[in-house]
């Protein structure tokens, strides 16, 4: 564990505006953090910031790149401190390559974007912005909110199954690369959850999972974040699939597997264009 959140801590949610976001925005602002959430819809945005004062809502698709910068811009032209954030916003939607609803067109490419780039890019721009600031050394923490369909493939919705077990090989891979710095990589796997996520899916046990579990797996999630927990399983539910499908990685073989690759002297030489 490279570090954990301790309390007057300032938060970054996405999708923070409803749903599990909103419930762990909810948790964090109650327990005296400074919270900040960034959502599509300005209607939810207003309605957290009048549950909730204090906390700040900014407006932001960050499957968007323009967005995504125009947000860390406008946190940092206040000069404050960002040591957490939490990428929640995700999207699923039905997909059948057999059904010529599907096959009419592309319907990936938003669910890609919100669900697997924008995550990884919040990140960099998180890590971007610590040095930029000199805050490389401060305790931070980087949260990807998973789900136990990154670990199988669910015919439903398996684009969405997809991007998430991309992401988990990425956060797999990011907390290893930064190991050795102040920087905690924490995933969550959270169950089914009964709010807009899946609107054109029927999910077992989605029903039964409403505000009080919504409120309960955020508890748990928040709790784990800030003591610094790299895998958070907030309910049974998750737990029970995760441990049953979830890979186990040894460190000692994938230090021997990672021995082979190695970057070329001056990868970096050249600025991105």
């Amino acid at each position: 564990m490279n570090g954990s959140a301790t309390d007057g801590k300032t938060v970054l949610i996405t999708g923070g505006a409803g749903g599990l976001g909103l419930a762990m925005a909810r948790r964090f602002h109650s327990a005296g953090h400074h919270v900040i959430v960034c959502g599509r819809t300005v209607t939810a945005l207003r309605e957290a910031e009048a549950e909730m004062p204090g906390l700040r809502a900014i407006r932001a698709d960050v499957a968007k790149a323009t967005d995504r910068a125009a947000l860390f811009a406008e946190i940092a032209a206040d000069g404050g401190a960002l040591d957490i954030v939490v990428n929640n916003a995700a999207i699923t939607r039905a997909h059948d390559y057999t059904d010529d609803f599907t096959l009419a067109g592309d319907r990936t490419r938003d669910e890609m974007e919100i669900n697997f780039a924008a995550p990884i890019e919040m990140a960099r721009l998180f890590l971007a912005w610590r040095r930029q600031s000199g805050r490389d050394a401060d305790p931070a923490t980087v949260v990807f909110v998973s789900t136990p369909g990154a670990l199988f493939p669910l015919e439903a919705n398996t684009l969405y199954c997809a991007t998430k077990a991309g992401l988990h090989m990425f956060t797999l891979g990011l907390r290893r690369q930064l190991r050795a710095t102040a920087v905690t990589v924490i995933e969550v796997f959270p169950p089914a959850l009964d709010t807009n996520l899946t609107p054109d899916l029927v999910v077992a046990n989605q029903a039964a999972n409403g505000d009080e579990v919504i409120d309960g797996v955020a508890s748990a999630t928040v709790a784990g974040i800030l003591a610094g927990e790299e895998l958070i399983l907030p309910h049974p539910d998750a737990a029970q699939l995760h441990n049953r499908f979830a890979m186990p990685f040894d460190d000692v073989l994938l230090d021997r597997i990672n021995g082979g690759v190695a970057r070329r002297p001056g990868w970096n030489a050249t600025p991105a264009g």
